[in-house]
């Protein structure tokens, strides 16, 4: 089938793009599947701020600039990504290989799959406000990617979470008015010294404080409205209020699984042939859950498939003998 690639990775954060890198590296033909309509996993959802200390070679970068770096990398082996589907089933056929069937009903065939989803796909809360369809995607973020976007702006974060309070701190010195609207009196899984420095920043901060209502143009939002009738005049709002998770289909997908984890063994293989995994979807013995280890756990995942389409091949390559494939 000309369709039928070497490797499919589920998942396209940074262990998923990693993998990819490495198995184009690998001279494997590979496509990438990822549920969200972008790349980056929960680094470019939540830490795109902030700075990531256990990837070697970095003595610091920032999950933007790192999600940018890996997909540079990725992409320079020329893989086939595909946005906007979930995986929704996996059949092994007669001759070994892999039917993959998205939720929209496409089909993906595939010698080997590699799984780096984590532990299931997840979408932001939305905001619950009349109206909002109107702004969402344009002036309405539920994630704060690409901090430039709002340099002299005046954003309005809502939330009550540790996710909200490092989006304003982070906007504090770019932005040119940051507020953030939280409903309770305090703010929840946020270490004190942050809590500290938010109360220390140039935030402004409202507590046991509720949007009411927006306002704006048919195509332009322009204010915000709080339930205690103060209005704020705004350019952006920022909004996470928690996440729905929807629970992986391993178990479906015939996979042994461990809390919701894949256990693997050595070359991260699973309990079916030919479908290995890494990242946080992978548990073993003594894992360290950083994103650092998802790019060992990614080579060895490649290996293995590798070695389960040709026994015959090296267990391992050196990037100092072959980049890429040509």
């Amino acid at each position: 089938m000309s369709d039928l690639y070497d490797v499919t990775i589920i998942g396209g954060g940074t262990t998923g793009l990693y993998t990819a890198f490495y198995s184009g590296m690998r001279g494997l033909k590979t496509k990438v599947i990822e549920y969200q309509p972008g790349l980056g996993g929960k680094v470019s959802f939540f830490y795109p701020e902030k700075e990531i200390y256990d990837v070697g070679g970095f003595p610091g970068v920032s999950g933007d600039d790192l999600v940018a770096k890996v997909g540079e990398q990725a992409l320079s082996v020329d893989p086939t990504i595909v946005m906007e589907e979930k995986i929704q089933a996996i059949e092994k056929l007669e001759d070994g290989s892999f039917e993959l069937t998205s939720t929209k009903g496409a089909k993906h065939y595939s010698k080997t799959v590699i799984i780096a989803s984590g532990l299931g796909t997840f979408d932001m809360q939305p905001l619950n406000l009349k109206g909002k369809e109107k702004y969402e995607g344009k002036q309405i973020h539920y994630t704060i990617q690409h901090l430039k976007q709002y340099a002299g702006k005046k954003t309005v974060v809502i939330s009550d979470s540790r996710v909200g309070v490092d989006w304003a701190l982070a906007l504090e010195n770019i932005a040119s008015e940051v507020h953030i609207i939280n409903r309770g009196s305090e703010f929840k899984s946020v270490y004190e010294h942050d809590v500290e420095k938010l109360e220390l920043s140039s935030v402004q901060i409202h507590r046991e404080t509720k949007v009411a209502e927006l306002t704006g143009t048919a195509n332009e939002l322009k204010e915000v409205v709080l339930d205690n009738g103060l209005s704020l005049s705004i350019d952006d709002v920022l909004v996470y209020e928690g996440l729905k998770i929807e629970k992986s289909l391993y178990d479906q997908w015939g996979l042994t699984t461990e809390k919701g984890r894949i256990p693997v063994g050595s070359n991260m293989s699973t309990n079916v042939e030919g479908i290995f995994a890494a990242g946080d979807a992978a548990i073993y013995p003594h894992k360290t859950m950083l994103i650092g280890s998802g790019f060992s756990e990614a080579m060895n995942a490649v290996n293995g498939a590798k070695s389960w389409i040709d026994p015959k091949a090296k267990s391992q390559v050196y990037s100092t003998v072959i980049y890429k494939h040509s």
